[in-house]
């Protein structure tokens, strides 16, 4: 079976009215994180309509569409109940265990460990532990949450009228 998955995971507490403005709704995960799935047309959006420019910093040089608009931290701070959030951005992208995955965890909008590039290294700076029979990933149940939701196709065109 397939995994295909784009998510921001944010530590601790958040404002759900403010992260459904931004068309992100949260599923709970243990050890205090909250899932919320975005892909790469939704973040190039938040781009356009915050007016923000550039880049968050990531360590993944693969041609991977690995969302890192700089309004994705933005976005973060502005649903996050801490001036300066923790939170992962993740992508996986595999079947019957080939494939990709790829992560960057964040402080606002500094990336806090260069060399974290998989799930697991992130889901560590996290918070999650495991009890030894499971990874991290496994720990917090995304190994169940296998595929995107069907809510992105209004982003594809309304990135195509932003020209983004």
């Amino acid at each position: 079976m397939g995994h295909n998955i784009t998510a921001i995971i944010l530590k601790d507490d958040y404002d759900k009215t403010a992260a459904e403005s931004f068309g992100l709704l949260g599923k709970e995960l243990s050890f205090s994180l909250t899932v919320f799935h975005i892909d790469h047309y939704q973040t190039a959006c938040w781009q356009y309509e915050l007016k923000t420019v550039g880049q968050l910093e990531t360590s993944i040089s693969d041609n991977f569409i690995f969302p890192t608009e700089i309004a994705i931290s933005e976005v973060i701070k502005t649903i996050s109940v801490y001036e300066e959030p923790l939170y992962a951005i993740i992508q996986t992208d595999y079947f019957g265990r080939i494939g990709n995955q790829f992560a960057s965890v964040y402080k606002y909008k500094d990336n806090i460990d260069k060399n974290a590039k998989t799930i697991n290294q992130v889901l560590i700076h996290l918070g999650v532990k495991t009890n030894g029979k499971l990874d991290e990933f496994d720990t917090i149940g995304l190994d169940k949450i296998r595929s995107q939701p069907d809510i992105f196709d209004k982003y594809v065109d309304l990135a195509d009228e932003y020209g983004v």
